[in-house]
């Protein structure tokens, strides 16, 4: 099996997003596979893979916005913010009251400053977050921005016998927001500590279909590198000159009516030629599929 595109994949809860790239190696016999966007062991849902060529879009598919669900447990932090962490802290939570949690959530729409949970995959000096805490140092992860484009409250439950209340969300948010960094400081915030005890992922950037893992054993399904370019971006499609001139890495004039930003190329016989920036009405090469490849 010889293919290359997109696999969009409902990653169940257990694995981690590089047993699913390896899942993904064995299915379609190739070394070269990536993914878009790491979900957390205990997370579910929508993990963009990269096949072939594909592996070169993921960068910039990452750098979409995403769309959770999930649920907080207010009463309770752990090491991690989430429900695979040790118990830090427990405090009852039956004082809180539905209106504070609607007015604490506020404060958390919009732009806000987020501090990555320690136990994360983002990279200092070159190592996982993880790895240097698994290693016994001690990391403080600077404070960055984020955008909460939306956080909605779903359900409010009073589990009395725990002492706890779990509060059901939807949050949609630019990319490297941590969803159970948002609980932790719901929690915090509200004087009683918080983390995540469950997630799903349902949407990436566009792509909200999704196929398990058990699916895809017995029916390998693709999005070939066309149709992802189409669907994950603002598109063109080319003349024999243009595509000639792109296919060689040349900058092009962009159309009047074409919005800033990446632009996928298509060629005349609906090829992926790649993916261009447009600054100022010109077409720069990001991306650039050779015919030979």
């Amino acid at each position: 099996m010889n293919l290359e595109g997109i696999v969009l994949v409902d990653k169940p809860a257990g694995p981690t997003s590089h047993d699913v790239v390896a899942n993904m190696r064995k299915l379609f016999n190739t070394r070269k596979v990536g993914h878009a966007g790491t979900l957390d062991p205990m997370a579910t849902g929508m993990l963009v893979i990269g096949i072939g060529r594909a592996t070169r879009l993921l960068g910039y598919f990452t750098a979409h916005d995403k769309e959770y669900w999930g649920t907080i447990r207010l009463g309770i932090s752990t090491t991690t913010d989430d429900a695979q962490g040790e118990l830090v802290t427990q405090t009852s939570a039956l004082h809180v009251t539905d209106p504070q949690i609607l007015e604490t959530v506020k404060d958390f729409r919009g732009l806000i400053m987020q501090q990555p949970s320690a136990i994360s995959a983002i990279k200092i000096d070159g190592r996982r977050a993880y790895s240097r805490v698994r290693d016994g140092e001690e990391i403080n992860i600077p404070a960055r921005s984020v955008m909460i484009h939306d956080l909605e409250i779903i359900e409010i439950c009073v589990l009395p016998d725990l002492k706890v209340i779990d509060v059901k969300v939807r949050v949609v948010c630019s990319a490297g927001t941590y969803i159970r960094a948002l609980a932790r400081d719901i929690g915090e915030q509200l004087g009683v500590g918080g983390h995540l005890t469950e997630l799903r992922r349902t949407r990436s950037g566009v792509f909200d279909s999704m196929i398990t893992l058990e699916a895809l054993q017995e029916n390998p399904e693709i999005m070939d590198l066309a149709t992802a370019v189409k669907a994950g971006f603002q598109h063109i499609v080319l003349s024999e000159a243009q595509a000639f001139k792109a296919v060689n890495g040349v900058r092009l004039s962009a159309p009047a009516d074409l919005d800033t930003g990446h632009v996928g190329l298509i060629s005349p016989d609906g090829r992926a030629i790649g993916l261009f920036d447009n600054s100022e009405s010109v077409l720069h090469p990001l991306v650039v599929f050779a015919t030979n490849e």
